[in-house]
């Protein structure tokens, strides 16, 4: 059954998952023991629950999944970091294990993450130039994003099967989601056509990777008049704020609270407003994922401190700006702690739009009130 709602999970460590197998002389299933990671941050409260559409982790009821469910899938409970679970079962006791886990940033990197989910069904690692020939493009909703099938080559499964992962990898705002499937090989292999239409129904939220950019307008109509700044009184879920004039509301997109955009000729800017639980890694993780998107090395806490600057929002909490310049875009971004969670403030923009904007967005982040 579809549900229209988007998909907004929101956890912060990475669990390993389970490969299920079994012995084909009776109907009896077999599975691998769990394997969990230390997680890298502390997790929220609830961390197995879909967050509601504000992208609050645990607000007021659980959301549907935003999927359709193959056909003999079985819901199953969506114990520690897991938003979803399912469970898959052959007339002979066969089994197979599909999960979506959401993790926060980019949860390790994708080597790391495939080199994990080999070892598991006990192949050796990769390297990063092999990385590309295991990739496999496929649709998650309306975006394309790599696909990986992983084929043990030795049981590994109570000793006697081989075992064989799927999984695909989504980078959705400041999370990154993991879709997969693990189980006795031959299983797996049956499912492959199912767990890929699975991930063609999922709802993004927006056109993701397949939308075709529009090609550049060469007429030169009048500018129409600049409309005044808008202030928006706070909302279920999200802050109120005060929309610099200019900026055009963007929309729905997956794992944010809010979306503008910033018409510019040289390419539109986008600013978004997002929510984690806790601490979300800290402050200097997350500027340091935002320097990493625009191709500039990590800081050092002392580096930080010297570079960022301190800002108040209307409503009295102190934040911190930083103004992160790279070789092609340029990003602006503020981080706040309010209600235990971490809000982020992110345009990301042409170097040039970002110094034109630079002043109504530190307006913007100031009109803030929680």
């Amino acid at each position: 059954m579809r549900c229209p709602s988007p998909f907004v999970p929101s956890l912060l460590v990475v669990l390993s998952l389970v490969g299920l197998g079994c012995r084909k002389e009776e109907v009896r299933a077999y599975q691998a023991p769990r394997e969990v990671e230390a997680p890298a941050v502390p997790p929220p409260s609830g961390g197995g629950a879909v967050l509601g559409a504000s992208g609050n982790p645990g607000e007021g009821r659980a959301t549907t999944a935003p999927w359709t469910v193959p056909e003999g899938w079985t819901e199953q409970p969506s114990s520690g970091m897991r938003v979803a679970s399912y469970g898959v079962k052959a007339p002979d006791g066969r089994s197979a294990d599909v999960s979506v886990v959401a993790l926060q940033g980019g949860a390790g990197g994708e080597l790391s993450n495939v080199n994990r989910w080999r070892n598991q069904i006990g192949l050796d690692a990769l390297t990063e130039n092999q990385l590309e020939a295991a990739r496999t493009p496929v649709k998650v909703g309306g975006r394309v994003v790599p696909l990986f099938d992983l084929e043990g080559d030795k049981p590994t499964i109570e000793g006697k099967y081989r075992a064989r992962t799927l999984a695909a990898i989504l980078p959705a705002g400041e999370m990154t989601v993991f879709f997969k499937i693990t189980g006795e090989e031959a299983l797996v292999a049956a499912e492959k056509p199912k767990f890929i239409s699975w991930l063609q129904s999922v709802e993004t939220g927006d056109g993701g990777d397949s939308a075709e950019p529009e090609a550049p307008s060469t007429s030169r109509p009048a500018p129409a008049p600049t409309p005044a700044p808008v202030a928006e009184a706070p909302a279920a879920g999200r802050p109120g704020w005060t929309v610099p004039a200019g900026w055009k509301d963007g929309g729905t997109r997956p794992m944010r609270l809010a979306s503008f955009e910033i018409p510019d000729a040289s390419g539109p800017g986008d600013v978004s407003v997002t929510a984690l639980s806790g601490e979300a890694g800290g402050l200097l993780a997350n500027v340091n994922r935002w320097r990493g998107q625009v191709g500039l090395p990590p800081w050092t806490e002392e580096a930080l401190k010297k570079e960022s600057v301190a800002v108040q929002s209307a409503g009295g909490d102190a934040g911190v700006l930083v103004d992160l310049p790279g070789a092609e875009k340029r990003i602006l971004g503020a981080i706040f702690s309010h209600g235990g969670q971490s809000w982020f403030f992110k345009m990301t923009a042409s170097a040039a739009l970002a110094g034109r904007e630079k002043a109504a967005f530190e307006g913007f982040v100031r009109s803030v009130r929680f």
